[in-house]
């Protein structure tokens, strides 16, 4: 089952780095890669994770949070001198480290092979260093997320020798296509008229690819976007395994919530649920609605020492409603009968969406721990277990992995 391809970034004259997305390419290389995900939203830093394999056996030989490199990515190609050096814990010295970033420039996504020419023909006309940001900054279009320094491809008028000189054609299946600063990775689907996007721009690439110490562990081996990497980590999750790689996954961020369908290990649907926060606003519905503290959130949600259902039902109904969708479209379009649904990363109250779903949908929504699939070595343990799946799905993605 083939779970990860590359391309590569060139760096120097010398050295170059992968990108990676999950979903195709050779049979794993490396065998010991520390995943760390970049500016996420966790207040105790990075999520880090060692994994390699021993015998067979895949394990966790350490996990935790690392603290943040100095400074913020460059929004531009004159804010590369500001490079910091950013060294990783003893622990997490692996051969090479997996880097799953979150940038706002970045763009990850599903889109038709039209849409992605068309957002490298905006690229074109559009300056990767300006900053300008326009009125609809961030706006999706076609599933492609649009990254907010982009200017309109009519709000630039540029002299006629500056436009391109021919319509950019869609890369084959693996190849970067690189743009004016911008590198493209496409996928295809589990189906032909869709593709899965990723782009993320070069200054920032090569900003990432220079962070970790030269001569020094771990040697960066991957760049992904946190969005690829959390879609990589399912791989050894035996209930995707079980499925033969045909599942549905419901992924609960921060900040939003994703529905991940795979057919037979190839990506079959990515889609941002519309409308809906992530745990923080699930969390602040039953504060609201509840009246209850802070420190009290999780008791409610796992202990249920109060019934959370008037919090929980305006927030979780527009979910179970784009989850059916999701599952309808996998039935009709790959015949995949999802009514087994993987749930990861809520941190608390993963049994009251069951529980909804099961009433609701008469499906078996599981939730799933991150590191299943793994042993860990002795004196590993994992505070918030469910933060690491970024860290998780970069390490495996970079490593290839098939079972």
């Amino acid at each position: 089952m083939l779970n990860a391809f590359e391309v590569k970034v060139q760096l120097t004259k010398d050295r170059t780095i992968d990108v990676s997305l999950p979903f195709g390419g050779k049979k794993g290389r490396k065998t010991d890669v520390t995943g760390v995900e970049l500016y996420s939203l966790e207040p105790d830093g990075c999520p880090a994770v060692r994994v390699y394999q021993k015998r067979g056996e895949w394990r966790v030989g350490a996990a935790g949070f690392v603290p943040s490199p100095a400074g913020a990515m460059p929004e531009c190609w004159d804010d590369i001198a500001k490079q910091p050096s950013w060294e990783l814990p003893r622990q997490f010295q692996a051969p090479g480290a997996a880097i799953a970033v979150n940038s706002p420039d970045a763009l990850f996504g599903q889109a038709s092979p039209d849409a992605i020419v068309q957002e490298m023909i905006a690229g074109l006309r559009a300056p990767a260093a300006s900053h300008s940001a326009p009125s609809d900054a961030g706006k999706k279009r076609l599933g492609i997320k649009r990254a907010p320094s982009a200017a309109k491809p009519t709000e630039e008028k540029k002299p006629a020798q500056s436009q391109p000189s021919k319509r950019p054609e869609l890369p084959p299946e693996g190849v970067p296509v690189s743009e004016n600063g911008r590198r493209f990775a496409v996928r295809p689907f589990a189906e032909d008229d869709l593709r899965l996007a990723a782009s993320l721009p070069e200054y920032q690439a090569l900003w990432l690819g220079r962070l970790l110490p030269e001569g020094k562990r771990p040697t960066a081996v991957s760049i992904q976007l946190a969005e690829s990497a959390l879609m990589a980590s399912v791989m050894m999750q035996p209930a995707y395994r079980d499925s033969g790689g045909s599942i549905l996954a419901v992924f609960v961020r921060r900040d939003a919530v994703f529905f991940a369908g795979y057919k037979l290990g190839r990506p079959a649907l990515w889609r941002r649920c519309p409308g809906v926060g992530g745990y923080e606003a699930m969390r602040a519905a039953v504060k609201k609605t509840l009246g209850v503290e802070e420190e009290l959130v999780d008791s409610v949600l796992d202990d249920s020492l109060v019934d959370p259902r008037p919090a929980l039902e305006p927030f979780l109904h527009p979910v179970l409603e784009q989850m059916e969708l999701a599952r309808a479209y996998l039935e009709s379009r790959h015949s995949i009968n999802s009514e087994r649904v993987l749930l990861l990363g809520l941190p608390s109250g993963a049994g009251q969406w069951s529980r909804f779903a099961e009433e609701s949908l008469k499906i078996k929504v599981e939730p799933a721990d991150p590191f299943a699939g793994f042993a860990l070595d002795k004196g590993v343990e994992i505070a918030r277990p469910q933060a690491f799946l970024p860290a998780i799905g970069a390490a495996l993605a970079a490593m290839e992995v098939e079972s």
